[in-house]
């Protein structure tokens, strides 16, 4: 009785494996390919909602003053030295404030500042919302 059940047992286990690897190879025979429909009102979606939406990073802040005047004059002499950077001028009542870059983490704004150091000494890093599009 022992012999019968341990031989039906070897073979249970020989078709299980044997049928496990059966499987495996008829799945890669198998070529699939997708085809994917879509409306193109969905990639206007999508545009539409990337350039409205913000994402909370850095920026370096190079001037901050009440009068307009001295906040251009700082923006333009920092678009003058590094062109390919974005410089932003806010008004938040009652002061002019000039950022400039658009940095995911405080390292990248780090490394920025101590770059800009020597032209702008009173800058420092500030959190602020930034343009996903600037972003690399």
């Amino acid at each position: 009785m022992q012999k019968i059940l341990i031989l039906s047992t070897i073979t249970l286990l020989g078709t299980t494996v044997f049928s496990q690897e059966n499987a495996d190879s008829n799945a890669e025979k198998i070529n699939t390919t997708n085809t994917v429909i879509k409306d193109s009102r969905i990639d206007q979606l999508n545009t539409a909602y990337k350039d409205s939406y913000q994402l909370t990073g850095f920026r370096v802040q190079i001037y901050s003053g009440n009068q307009k005047q001295p906040a251009n004059q700082a923006r333009s002499k920092f678009l003058r030295v590094h062109p390919k950077t974005k410089a932003h001028l806010n008004y938040i009542q009652p002061h002019f404030k000039v950022r400039v870059g658009d940095f995911r983490t405080k390292l990248e704004a780090l490394k920025y500042k101590n770059k800009i150091t020597a032209e702008f000494p009173n800058c420092f890093i500030v959190k602020d919302n930034i343009d996903m599009n600037e972003l690399d």
